[in-house]
């Protein structure tokens, strides 16, 4: 061998290690405890205790507690946990009736005991007959929509790529008012102690008077927002592009934010909505880690890689907290260790968010199939040959499933 090939051999190998030690580093769980985004002088650096090996259930932590004949906003309640206690529907299930929107449905319905309220990518909000699947009235906001609206004392609010937040009357689809944004957004609107909570492309969070539809308090971020707020307590935490997740007190004081770690070529970044249970926010990243941060000082509790993006926001019951990823891979983790209690090879990748109901865990991925999962095993024990994004939905006696273009409301066998 000439020393030339020596050289190139021995520098070759020096980079396949080199390479090995990254990808490890990406791929190995973050174990270390929690880790404090703050300088260790300042008082809130110390960090608070570590969650219990049994944590307290969700419903301890979750805003307010919501009927269950209603779902009233993306990710069920003001925590965004997507799991409804109360439910009691299980497979097999047929379909009662299907509602086809001629149009992408790329997030789930909102849900109000007799009637359903939904949106198209090309602007429509849709108000349907929960018993029949009959067009009640349609908004067309003449721009596209990407997100769920969010439903609250008899108001439909909506967000749009326009810029725009409109607020409908839930029983005519008349427009009470609308709001200009400085950007586009693809936010579900928290409606919380009297405001309109949300982000937009610019990075910026508002805080709008539900009576007065006046801005009570903006916030910058340092990139476009494409998640949604979450609250519980005093807080709310919301996640942007700029690879932070920020949490503010209800006059918009910053109390904390948190920085993803920077991967191998770039600063990683957030999609994703959080979801809050056990004094915790859930979230996953675009570059594939799902972080546990404590609410109160925004440290780092745990982190745990997977193989592909994270665009799904997760889904939190009992113990668990379940979320998708794009290396085709359905995650259950111990929520508070971050270990994988298991897995369900889905064969597709995942890009909606899972939702837990009576103990079965529902997912869609992206070539048009969605399971139920039992929630503790990871066994099938469902599936259905439509489906793209976030499954479903649930009403006091019908699941709403949400394929590609199509609406399903499925009912329980006899």
């Amino acid at each position: 061998m000439t020393r030339r090939r020596k050289i190139g051999t021995i520098i070759g190998g020096i980079v396949l290690v080199a390479v090995a030690v990254a990808m490890a580093t990406l791929l190995l769980a973050d174990d270390r405890g929690p880790v404090s985004p703050f300088p260790s002088t300042e008082a809130t650096a110390q960090p608070s205790p570590s969650p219990s090996p049994t944590p307290p259930r969700p419903s301890a932590t979750a805003s307010a507690t919501v009927d269950e004949g209603t779902w009233p906003t993306y990710g069920y309640n003001d925590a965004r946990t997507r799991c409804n206690p109360s439910l009691t529907l299980h497979p097999p299930y047929r379909v009662k009736w299907r509602f086809d929107a001629r149009d992408l449905l790329e997030f789930p319905p909102v849900v109000e005991r007799d009637r359903l309220y939904i949106n198209t990518g090309h602007g429509r909000v849709c108000c349907l007959d929960a018993a029949t699947g009959e067009l009640v009235w349609q908004f067309r906001t003449r721009g596209k929509l990407a997100s769920s609206p969010t439903l609250a004392d008899g108001v439909v609010y909506v967000t749009s790529l326009r810029g725009l937040l409109f607020a409908l009357d839930a029983r005519s689809g008349s427009q009470l008012w609308s709001l200009k944004l400085d950007g586009p957004s693809e936010c579900s609107p928290l409606v919380w102690r009297g405001m309109i909570v949300l982000g937009d492309w610019q990075g910026m969070v508002y805080a709008i008077d539900v009576r007065s539809h006046k801005v009570r308090w903006k916030r910058r971020t340092g990139g476009k927002i494409t998640a949604s707020p979450a609250c519980a307590g005093t807080k709310i935490v919301i996640s942007s592009y700029d690879g932070h997740v920020y949490c503010f007190t209800p006059r918009g004081r910053p109390v904390w934010s948190f920085h993803a770690r920077r991967r191998l070529v770039s600063s990683d970044r957030f999609y994703a909505t959080p979801a809050i249970a056990y004094r915790t926010v859930y979230i996953g990243s675009i570059g594939g880690t799902i972080y546990a941060l404590d609410l109160q000082t925004g440290h780092q509790r745990w982190s745990r890689p997977t193989g592909g993006w994270v665009y799904s926001s997760p889904a939190v019951w009992r113990d668990f907290v379940f979320e998708g990823s794009y290396d085709r891979t359905l995650y259950a983790l111990d929520a508070a260790t971050g270990q994988v209690r298991w897995r369900f090879a889905a064969g597709a990748p995942i890009s909606g968010s899972p939702t837990v109901i009576n103990g079965i865990v529902y997912f869609s991925t992206i070539q048009g199939r969605s399971y139920g999962l039992h929630a503790r095993s990871g066994r099938v024990v469902w599936s259905f040959a439509d489906g793209r994004y976030t499954a479903v939905t649930g009403g006091r006696t019908t699941l709403y499933l949400c394929g590609g273009r199509t609406l399903y409301a499925l009912v329980q066998k006899p």
